[in-house]
Order: C-alpha cells, then structure tokens, then sequence
C-alpha cells in the first residue's frame, strides 16, 4: 500500500462524508443539469485539497463535521476551475473520460462551472457573515482567477521569466491549496496565528510543488497514465516551468528551435521528439523533481511546531507523494 493510500485510509470516514455532501450539494431537479453536473463532480481525481482541509483540521485538534462542509467547497470550486480550463484549452479527455465541452459542447460546460460557483455561494451563505471562510474563500477565488487572466494574456510569450511563472501558478494551483490548508487551521484553532500560519505556509509550498510535477508529467508520462493527453502543453504552445527551464540552459540555436516548436503550426511528431532530446540533454527532469522537493521539503519544515500526530505524519508524507505521484 503506497503512503497515499495510507493517508486516505486514515481518514476514509471523512473523505465518504465530504463526497456525501458533494452529491447532496450538487444534485439538481433537471435531469439533464444533474447529469452534466455529476459527470464532473463524481468524474475521480484524489480529492488532494478536501484532504488538506481535513489534515488541517486534524492537527489543530478539529474533528467536527464542519470540516466535511469547507471540503466539499474547495473541492467544487477546483472542479468548476477544470470544467473552464477544459474549454479554454479545448481539452478533449479528463481524468480519464470525456470532457464536458467534448460531450455537450463549450455552452454547457462554461454553464456547468458557473452551476457549480452558484451551489459554493449556497453552501456558504448559510455560514455566519464573520466565518473566516467566506473571507479565505472570496479572495482565493479572485487570485485564482486573476491567474487565469494573466496566464492566458501571457499565453505565447517565449520569453516569460521563471519568476513570472511562478507568481502565475501562486495563484492559480498554490492559492486554493493553501486555503484549504487555512481554512482547517481556522477550525481548529481560530485564535492561534502561529499554527495558521504555518498550515498556510505549508500549502502554498505543495501548491507550487505540485504544479511544478503537473508540467513534468506533461511530458514525461503517457496519457493513460496521466488521465489526459500527453505533451497537451506543448501542443496549446505553453510555456510551463520544464520548458522555461529548458529555454535558460539551451544554446541560441537551441533556443531557437523551442521557440519555433511552440508555433502551432509545427509538425506535431518533430515538435515531441525536439523537446524529448532536449530535455535529455540538459537533465530537465531531474532538475524540475529537485525544484519540486526543495518546495515539499520547505513545506515539511513548516509542520515543525505541531507535536507529532498521525496528521502531521500525514501531511508530511504527503507533501513527498506531491513529488513523486505517477499521474
């Protein structure tokens, strides 16, 4: 059993309640709108930020069922981010199955997000108006979408910094995954800023972590695997950090070359088998993988001032399952 598995052993009773609340939350009298809906919503994926939430709440001493609620919240608003990335990238396959714009077309999906930001807005409505969660919530939700915006108008600048970059993915991966972080520390010790603090900082560090292994995996596992299509970056022209690593440590021609495989137009095979030796030579995997634990490794320090539980452990162990994930 890999230490992933073990996590989601540990905390199984939450994880079975929060995709309860998900399927209650989501559920539609229409037919057709519910079934779009749970197309996406019970499509997979490892549920990596309502574990957080949970985690989070478990080594601030929280086991209450209000951890089940912010969960699902998290976990819908990063659904609906997918659904709208899909249609952006027109994306064809999603963990595995057919995207919603490939099934129903790009109305219905953009429509199925917006459905799912309006059921999050009903989940916390129903909180109290001085909830921190509606604070974290409300300006994780801008930050992520201020990144989408800033990505897209970046879209196709061969020359965007690693600096650049990485504030962009700060905002669109790290922002909701350290709020769901925030969001269990809240609940379990609201008045204990040093604990909040350190649960922020941990998540900010997976989340830059996990986008950095995101864009490896790109190009270095198969679809099937991936539950998506492969080198889908390198095809839509994207600068991700392995390519914009890749562009520093080249040669001009080479650099050259990467410029003029990110053209659209490039013969798709040529443009694979470019990047494929390029990364080879220039050891851009490992360099991205070391990148990446020096993130999971400042994350692990920030568990420091928790005494050891099963959920630090958890949490540790998840920040190196960040790293060295298949898929």
């Amino acid at each position: 059993m890999s230490n992933f598995d073990q996590i989601v052993e540990l905390i199984a009773d939450d994880l079975n309640a929060i995709e309860a609340k998900l399927t209650e939350h989501t559920a539609s009298e229409y037919t057709f709108v519910d079934m779009a809906v749970q197309h996406v919503v019970e499509g997979g994926g490892k549920r990596l930020r309502p574990i957080l939430v949970v985690l989070s709440a478990k080594v601030c001493d929280y086991t209450g069922s209000d951890a089940h609620t912010l969960a699902a919240v998290v976990e819908l608003i990063h659904v609906a981010s997918l659904v709208h990335d899909d249609v952006l990238d027109e994306a064809a396959i999603r963990r595995g199955r057919e995207t919603l714009q490939t099934k129903w077309g790009n109305k219905v999906a953009v429509l199925v997000g917006d459905y799912l930001h309006a059921r999050v807005l009903s989940m916390l409505v129903a909180r109290r108006a001085d909830d921190p969660a509606m604070a974290i919530l409300a300006d994780t939700t801008q930050a992520m979408c201020e990144g989408e915006v800033i990505h897209a108008y970046k879209s196709g600048d061969f020359d965007i910094s690693e600096a650049e970059y990485l504030k962009i993915i700060s905002f669109k991966t790290g922002k909701l995954i350290a709020a769901s972080c925030t969001l269990g520390a809240h609940l379990g010790n609201p008045t204990n800023a040093q604990q909040i603090e350190a649960l922020t900082v941990y998540g900010q560090q997976i989340g830059t972590a996990f986008q950095i292994v995101d864009d490896l995996l790109d190009f270095t596992e198969d679809s099937d695997k991936l539950g998506k299509d492969a080198f889908g970056d390198l095809r839509e022209g994207k600068l991700t950090f392995p390519i914009i690593y890749a562009r520093t440590v080249c040669n001009d021609s080479e650099k050259q070359m990467l410029e003029k495989m990110l053209h659209p137009d490039t013969d798709e095979a040529e443009a694979i088998a470019f990047v494929e030796s390029l990364f080879q030579r220039y050891g851009v995997e490992p360099h991205c993988l070391k990148v990446a634990q020096g993130y999971a490794d400042r994350a692990k320090a920030a568990l420091a001032i928790f005494p050891e539980t099963p959920g630090r452990t958890a949490l540790a162990e998840l920040a190196d399952y960040v790293v060295s994930r298949e898929s």
